[in-house]
């Protein structure tokens, strides 16, 4: 038969239920207990995180330019190195900005040309010295603008190879079109892209993201309770559910400086190791971290099974048999969660027998328990 409702539910001294159950009931929820006993627990502390991209090496690419993308030699997904192109850029504006700097190197030509005789003139006193001024003004104006068209075009990312050239062979820019090709800025992976070849965008609108996947950030939810163990640089094994037998490892990056007010808890960083590519964004993970046991916990300590713990009106609690087949609940103070097992500062007693497998089955009696004694 199925687990039957408690035979009976009265209100303890701490006002808590208690829950009777046949032993056929315990059997069929799979109800099991264990004995309050000292453990020494190895000082692991196990986390819940995500994946996320090392932002430190991942970049979205854009152009300093308005324009089209005349041609997008990589896909999504696709390996690139240093250097590789990425996207072909046609622009008006690049192609504005090269003439203007052919167009302004040509004016400091003739300037410098002039200045040069009007100096020649000056040391024969050929010329009045209001003249030498005015053409070396003219020189001076003409150099200023052509450093400043110079320096539009490097802005715009233009390389100094192509700047090099036109301003020694001015009519380059019309044989070689105006593209600008922008190029990978490291090795890594195109992770978006954001742009179908032919499309317009505007200046400064990211075109596609690369990212070194190498390595990657993976953020932790540290209880706050649990905040003196960890620090910067302490080591770390990743595991996941996709690859159970392949850790990944890292180290303790950043210990946030914000508690979550909903969950008590602080963000984590850790840097990992991803050599295969094979941790991905997005993907939930588990860190195990090795934390230094304080002397004063050289002993083992009155712990429970992490699963024997359930939480009920906002607190943590666990089911205590009392005889076979009666249960009352008990509140308790929790300390660290080591390797599997929590800690328990007060509310337990050594050789005391509590519900583990199944505790989440027995909650739910004491919540019906609670009903039925209210009505």
């Amino acid at each position: 038969g199925s687990a039957r409702p408690p035979a009976a539910a009265a209100p303890e001294s701490e006002g808590q239920a208690i829950v009777r159950l046949t032993p056929a009931a315990l059997s069929e929820a799979g109800i099991a207990t264990w004995q309050v006993k000292p453990v020494d627990v190895a000082h692991r502390l196990v986390l819940t995180g995500s994946v996320s991209f090392d932002e430190n090496r991942t970049l979205q690419v854009a152009a300093n330019v308005k324009g089209r993308a005349a041609a997008i030699p990589v896909d999504l997904g696709a390996r690139v190195r240093r250097g590789d192109p990425l996207v072909v850029v046609e622009s008006i504006e690049l192609g504005r900005a090269r003439e203007d700097l052919v167009r302004a190197r040509a004016e400091l030509s003739v300037a410098q040309r002039a200045y040069a005789r009007a100096e020649a003139l000056t040391k024969a006193k050929a010329i009045s010295d209001g003249e030498f001024q005015s053409r070396e003004g003219d020189y001076l104006s003409k150099k200023s603008a052509a450093a400043a068209a110079e320096r539009t075009l490097h802005l715009m990312g233009e390389t100094d190879e192509r700047i090099a050239r036109l301003a020694s062979t001015p009519d380059t820019h019309e044989s070689e079109g105006v593209t600008l090709t922008i190029r990978a800025p490291f090795d890594g992976r195109v992770v978006e892209r954001k742009i179908a070849p032919g499309a317009l965008f505007d200046a400064l609108q990211p075109l596609l993201t690369v990212a070194d996947l190498s390595t990657v950030w993976v953020f932790l939810d540290l209880r706050e309770k649990d905040l003196a163990l960890v620090s910067e640089g302490l080591p770390l094994t990743i595991l996941s559910d996709a690859y159970p037998s392949d850790p990944f490892t890292g180290r303790v990056d950043v210990v946030g400086s914000v508690v979550d007010a909903s969950t008590r808890t602080v963000k984590v960083r850790a840097v990992v190791r991803n050599p295969k590519l094979k941790l991905k964004q997005g993907m939930f993970v588990k860190a195990q971290i090795e934390v230094p046991r304080p002397v004063a916990e050289a002993r083992a300590s009155l712990s429970v099974p992490q699963g024997a713990i359930q939480t009920m009106d906002g607190r943590p609690v666990v089911f205590v048999m009392t005889s076979p087949g009666l249960f009352v609940r008990r509140q308790v103070e929790t300390g660290h969660t080591l390797d599997g097992f929590t800690e328990i500062l007060a509310g337990l007693r050594e050789g005391e027998a509590i519900v583990t497998e199944g505790s989440f089955i027995m909650k739910s009696e004491f919540v019906k328990a609670s009903l039925v004694d209210k009505e």
